[in-house]
């Protein structure tokens, strides 16, 4: 998922909007529709929306944010999330810093967390270091990425990633190396407690010296393999359910429950990919998470698995 998020207590969301704008001279939209912003192409408004553009913007807005007590929610791509049709309280941010640094001889590339995931792997493909090519796969952000310890095709940030900045709820910022980071299947601090309120603000990973056409010839693969396995160009939120231990992914467990192509409202289980729900148009947050539970469910009853979520349900999901 590409959320980290701050709780206070909400304040007065007009006054926040102003000093913003005054403080921080940021662009404020007001009951703004995350629908716009995410994959899933749902959720309702965010009291107060801005969008960051570089890493002293991101410190500045976070740090303002817990001085004043205000509610913070950083999305990223808004990819892997479901937002609630009731919207968002407090100020949503979609982080847009985008700076990274290559380092040719070290065979090591620094990247803000708003950095996304498939330029990272063109980035590294340039630079003729190997090892970032799954990141093509993934929808997100770096920083997005860093949270969920995102992966594909035999590759995950766990791997890769040398050492992670953040900046801690106090406002403090640090370098942690990756053995801090306590990276599993799909987890990392940041998921958990002892991560609460901290912010990734970007992280380096560690690649290794490639052949510029055999790095070309494996993004091309990937993409040959997305197009024929998975639903592109419509609106989604990625994969729904982590892959169980054993031998039977998620997406067949869920086709052998004969869920493959039900549907709830607008929503609908992919015929290409079980593990991929669609908004088939009109769809709601509610209809999502419905088709969601019913997948969940119906592979419970027949194998006795219980399926772990992988995207994120967030906001408020009743009006």
């Amino acid at each position: 998922m590409s959320d980290v998020h701050i709780s206070h207590p909400w304040a007065d969301a007009e006054v926040a909007a102003r000093e913003l704008e005054r403080r921080l001279s940021l662009k404020v939209l007001r009951s703004e529709p995350l629908a716009e912003h995410t994959t899933m192409r749902v959720g309702g408004p965010a009291d107060l929306l801005v969008t960051i553009r570089d890493r002293f913007a991101l410190r500045g807005l976070v740090r303002l944010a817990a001085a004043r007590g205000w509610p913070l929610r950083i999305l990223g791509r808004g990819s892997n999330v479901v937002v609630g049709d009731a919207g968002i309280r407090g100020i949503v941010a979609l982080n847009r810093s985008a700076g990274y640094d290559v380092n040719q001889a070290a065979g090591t590339i620094s990247f803000d967390s708003g950095v996304p995931m498939a330029k990272a792997s063109t980035i590294a493909a340039e630079a003729g270091l190997t090892g970032l090519e799954f990141a093509l796969a993934i929808p997100g952000n770096i920083g997005g990425a860093i949270w969920a310890n995102a992966g594909a095709h035999g590759g995950e940030m766990a791997a890769i990633t040398t050492n992670v900045t953040l900046l801690r709820a106090d406002g403090s910022e640090a370098e942690i190396p990756v053995a801090e980071a306590a990276f599993s299947y799909r987890e990392s601090r940041f998921k958990r407690p002892e991560g609460s309120g901290e912010v990734i603000l970007g992280a380096t990973v560690a690649l290794a010296p490639g052949e510029p056409e055999l790095i070309k010839g494996h993004l091309e693969e990937i993409r040959r393999w997305r197009r024929e396995h998975q639903p592109l160009g419509i609106p989604s939120a990625g994969s729904v359910f982590r892959n169980p231990p054993g031998e039977l992914s998620a997406g067949a467990l869920i086709e052998a429950a004969g869920m493959k192509g039900e549907r709830i409202g607008g929503a609908e289980v992919s015929e290409m990919h079980a593990n991929w729900i669609l908004n088939r148009g009109g769809a709601t947050a509610a209809d999502i998470r419905a088709l969601h539970d019913a997948c969940r469910d119906a592979v419970q009853a027949q194998r006795g698995i219980t399926l772990a979520t992988e995207i994120a349900f967030i906001g408020e999901f009743t009006a």
